[in-house]
């Protein structure tokens, strides 16, 4: 039975990494590497966390102000690079993927543990239900 679980595992993720939003993330990330604006952008916002970051883990003891801090400056970093529309599309596909990814764990950890916490009916057809999405 082992053997069969894992076949059954290796089916679905070849049919995931086929899959429309697989083909997306691929499509769109080809696109985005492509591009010189967006890569400069990417390796910009890269060094610029791994700075800040670094700062942060080097204070002895960061305050609540300090952490915060970072966390904003990450976010507005964030929020400048997404606006390359070439990194936007790549963004979304991602998370259109992860939302696949989230929903087939969901649908196997019910089948192998049962009911989720305050859930009683799931019929396995993500399509209905609206926990997931």
């Amino acid at each position: 039975m082992r053997n069969e679980i894992i076949e059954k595992a290796q089916e679905l993720g070849q049919m995931i990494a086929k899959c429309e939003e697989s083909t997306r993330v691929k499509e769109t990330g080809d696109k985005m590497n492509a591009d010189e604006a967006a890569v400069e952008l990417l390796q910009s916002y890269n060094d610029n966390r791994r700075i800040a970051s670094d700062k942060l883990r080097n204070a002895e003891n960061p305050s609540k102000e300090e952490i915060e801090e970072f966390k904003a400056y990450a976010e507005s970093e964030f929020e400048r690079i997404a606006k390359n529309p070439l990194i936007a599309d790549y963004i979304e596909a991602s998370r259109e993927l992860d939302n696949l990814v989230q929903q087939v764990n969901a649908v196997l950890s019910y089948f192998i543990k049962g009911a989720r916490d305050g859930e009683s009916n799931c019929s396995g057809d993500c399509s209905s239900c609206s926990s997931c999405h």
